[in-house]
């Protein structure tokens, strides 16, 4: 047989076995759809709980704005038994809410052991929903059976009954914003950050060129970290009936306060009023029987959040007529390109505006920001989208969540208001600029790179920057910081030396925010809907609301799938060991997945990592 005849025959094989694997995965999904469904059908339940049931608020993960897993990913991890890492800060409001009002409801546990925390904006507001239900004068319990952590510890202060595990501790670390720096690493693997930046707060890019945080940077972050631990302390103990300085105490000396009480952590934690109760499994759950018992011997009454929300008729999120506001959210890291849920890709996020852009019914338009920014030109593509939308004579609101900060604030700037919460991180109006060459390394291990070129700049992570090459790269990065801080001072109707003095980077608080002109009001996305009506000059009568949603792309359906199957099998055949994170781990993948973000085409970024850890 030829060389030619053999390719051929791989080819062939090649491309039946394309075809087998095709439709095998189709066959799997059609099998997986069918065994849902079946499944729907053999467990629905009539009533799944009877009055006087208890609401088990089992928030499991990170609260988000937006999902980052598609309805079928989110399917399959569901029918595959993995665990939830995310959960709606709106499903959370809307359950709580609609629970107020529900007579089969009797008692709101806020179970906290599965869940993973949130941005202080989004704990706030399950805070103001938990108040809220409590004004119908039903008692509202929390209960850690594996012990309380700051944001744990924050949403249980507001129920009237506090319980804990007699072998657990409430263990408040507070907020602290802490990344890992590779200069050094850099060093010992002969690699050259070439880094580039405006403004003397812009941090972004300081793990690549530095091994610690620079004192300006540590400044600023304590500037906004300590508004945002005393609104902690103040929330707490006023939720607690206790003094904010006792609170402080206790969490700043563990050890003494345990040594007050005989060495006991736990007990120390009810002497401060830090909790009510010690109780251990068995026990709550006695506890809970005696105030919701089910119609079989030894039952609970209880319903978990899910399932609430599969077995009533709750009022959609949104309602739509022919005169509506769009709401798009925009959530994640700012992206060149496409990319999946939980990220703001360039190329994807256009295409929403121009959905509303195109939607004769949407007469305004509420973009909601949860993001810390990301590439310099996929900001200035989405916000040059959003300039377009609002010449249309259609007004935009900016409504800005947890984090609307650098390419976060900067795509908030087309809107005719700006919204954000009291302690909304948001500023750090700077530019950074990150590229790595590797000429040493490459040496090292015995590659070189040589030939000719008509242009006297170097286009290779292979070769050294040369000193123009640099003063290019740093003029690249002075124009779009004055691109920036033009367009915030066009927009905020002031002069770009004002903005100037108010950016180089800093990161703002909301409410200081409001005081310096950064934005327009302290409020939520309900009122920033209510603005966008008004603006827009539509009637209560006439409103609807109308969320704007990405259109169902079959590849990243495809490589969901794929992804979810092949976790499952990790997890069934136990390979899934060598994946197990810990702490270090976690915090090399969190690097690297700061890295994976970094790919605008110019190398330019308006990023800020002013999330706290």
């Amino acid at each position: 047989m030829t060389i030619k005849e053999k390719l051929s025959t791989l080819g062939t094989i090649l491309d039946a076995s394309a075809v087998f694997l095709k439709r095998t995965v189709i066959f799997i999904v059609l099998l997986f759809i069918s065994l849902s469904l079946i499944g729907g059908l053999f467990s629905s339940e009539e009533d799944p709980f009877q009055e006087g049931a208890i609401l088990d608020l089992n928030i499991k993960g990170t609260l988000v704005e937006e999902l980052s897993q598609t309805e079928f990913e989110l399917a399959f991890s569901e029918l595959t038994g993995e665990s939830q890492t995310e959960t709606l800060i709106t499903d959370v409001t809307r359950v709580i809410s609609h629970a107020k009002n529900n007579d089969d409801i009797s008692t709101l546990l806020i179970s906290t052991d599965g869940f993973a925390g949130g941005s202080t904006t989004k704990l706030e507001l399950i805070a103001e929903a938990i108040t809220d239900f409590k004004t119908s004068g039903k008692k509202v319990i929390a209960y850690s059976a594996q012990g309380y952590g700051t944001a744990q510890y924050y949403i249980a202060s507001y129920a009237d009954e506090v319980h804990l595990h007699d072998y657990t501790v409430v263990f408040i670390d507070g907020y602290r914003r802490v990344r890992t720096y590779y200069k050094s690493f850099f060093d010992k693997f002969l690699i050259d950050a070439n880094v580039f930046k405006v403004g003397e707060y812009k941090a972004f890019v300081e793990p690549y060129f530095r091994d610690d945080m620079s004192e300006e940077a540590k400044g600023n972050v304590i500037e906004w970290i300590t508004v945002l631990w005393d609104g902690y302390l103040e929330q707490v103990s006023e939720a607690r009936g206790i003094s904010a300085e006792s609170l402080k105490y206790f969490i700043d000396n563990p050890e003494l306060a345990a040594k007050e009480s005989g060495g006991d952590f736990a007990k120390a934690a009810i002497e401060y009023g830090i909790i009510d109760q010690l109780s251990n499994r068995r026990e709550f759950r006695d506890y809970l029987y005696s105030i919701a018992p089910g119609e079989e011997e030894d039952e609970l009454n209880i319903v978990g959040m899910k399932k609430y929300m599969n077995s009533v008729e709750m009022d959609p999120l949104f309602e739509e007529s022919e005169s509506n506001v769009g709401v798009i959210i925009a959530k994640g890291s700012i992206v060149d390109g496409s990319a999946g849920p939980g990220s703001i890709a360039g190329d994807d996020f256009v295409k929403l505006v121009r959905k509303a852009y195109k939607d004769e019914t949407v007469k305004a338009l509420v973009l909601r920001v949860d993001s810390g920014g990301g590439s310099a030109y996929a900001s200035e593509v989405i916000a040059d989208e959003l300039e377009k939308f609002r010449n249309s004579g259609r007004p935009i609101i900016a409504s800005m969540g947890g984090v609307a900060a650098s390419g976060g604030y900067y795509i908030s700037t087309p809107a005719d208001k700006i919204l954000a919460e009291r302690h909304t991180i948001t500023g750090s109006i700077g530019v950074g600029g990150f590229i790595p060459t590797f000429e040493r390394a490459l040496e090292y291990i015995g590659i070189n790179e040589d030939g000719v070129s008509t242009v006297d700049i170097t286009t290779s992570v292979a070769e050294s920057l040369t000193e123009k090459d640099k003063a290019l790269l740093q003029m690249g990065t002075d124009l779009v910081y004055e691109k920036f801080i033009s367009k915030v001072a066009d927009n905020r109707g002031v002069t770009k030396e004002e903005i100037d003095d108010i950016a180089r980077g800093k990161v703002w608080i909301g409410s200081k925010a409001l005081e310096i002109g950064l934005i327009d009001e302290i409020a939520g996305i309900d009122r920033a809907i209510e603005l966008a009506a008004e603006l827009a000059e539509i009637n209560d009568e006439e409103l609807g609301v109308k969320r704007i949603n990405r259109d169902t792309n079959i590849d990243s359906f495809f490589s969901g799938m794929m992804a979810n199957i092949s976790s499952s099998i990790m997890k069934i055949t136990g390979l899934d060991f060598f994946y197990k994170k810990n702490g270090i781990m976690n915090e090399i993948e969190e690097s690297l997945n700061e890295l994976s973000m970094l790919n605008d085409p110019n190398g330019i970024y308006m990023k800020c990592f002013c999330e706290l850890d």
